[in-house]
């Protein structure tokens, strides 16, 4: 079944709800119901977190990557998440910088709304702050404007429009094209090119790879105009979806920027 897609220029509900809540400076969580539901909270109209199972949040991002092992999150929680003070945490072990913790949550930010606002949105609830509210685990700091947001989610989906081109949409599970080419499996595509199978569609890949989305459905659209992916003419029993992986207890190591996560954003955080 082919996802709802939105034309480019336009994010929908999702769009307007941000637009709305960003110019009242609201602080709680738009609750997004679609083909793939998710959330959205905002701080003073800043929006400092999204989360969706269509594509890896930072725990994701960090280890299905390989950028910190599973004992150091583990560690890490036990010690800040009571607390709420998860990323401060994480940089006093030296896990990992403050620069790039930022990275990592504004990539998973726009990840989560480039997904929602491609599989379709339906409804869009805001739900105020409350007294004993927890708020995310890993938040954007210092927050992202509501406007940009949305003029990156537009950005984002004009060039979704252009991947169906070659075949590559939200719902579609690539191939490998024969003959075989040697990837290097150090680099991002070479990577996104070892986990296509047929089975895999780019959310599978991303969660796989602990990869940001977008990135993922990129790098899909350049080995597909490269030839080295195709997209249609399954085999009986490729269309099987296949659930993300767990996090491991073995997780692998990869080259630092392999999982996308130091990829650099158009903005510089909120001006």
């Amino acid at each position: 079944m082919t996802a709802p897609f939105f034309p480019a220029g336009r994010a929908g509900i999702l769009d307007s709800a941000l637009h709305r809540r960003g110019q009242e400076r609201f602080s709680g969580t738009l609750r997004i119901e679609g083909a793939q539901d998710g959330t959205v909270t905002l701080r003073d109209g800043l929006v400092i977190a999204a989360a969706t199972p269509a594509s890896p949040g930072p725990e994701s991002l960090l280890l299905r990557s390989g950028r910190i092992s599973e004992a150091d999150w583990t560690e890490a929680f036990a010690a800040a998440a009571p607390h709420g003070r998860m990323p401060a945490e994480l940089v006093e072990r030296g896990l990992l910088g403050t620069a790039g913790l930022q990275v990592l949550t504004q990539v998973a930010v726009m990840d989560a709304l480039f997904a929602m606002a491609l599989f379709g949105v339906r409804t869009c609830t805001a739900q105020p702050d409350g007294d004993g509210d927890i708020g995310p685990l890993l938040p954007a700091e210092p927050g992202l404007e509501a406007e940009r947001v949305v003029r990156e989610t537009t950005r984002r989906l004009a060039a979704a429009t252009r991947w169906r081109e070659s075949g590559v949409e939200i719902t579609a599970r690539p191939l490998p094209a024969p003959p075989a080419v040697d990837q290097d499996t150090g680099t991002p595509r070479g990577d996104v090119l070892t986990k296509v199978n047929g089975r895999r569609t780019a959310r599978d890949i991303a969660f796989a790879l602990g990869r940001g989305l977008y990135s993922v459905m990129n790098d899909l659209a350049t080995l597909a105009e490269d030839g080295l992916v195709r997209f249609g003419d399954q085999e009986p029993g490729q269309g099987m979806a296949l659930v993300p992986e767990p996090p491991s207890h073995t997780l692998p190591r990869r080259l630092r920027g392999a999982s996308g996560i130091d990829d650099v954003l158009p903005w510089n955080g909120p001006s």
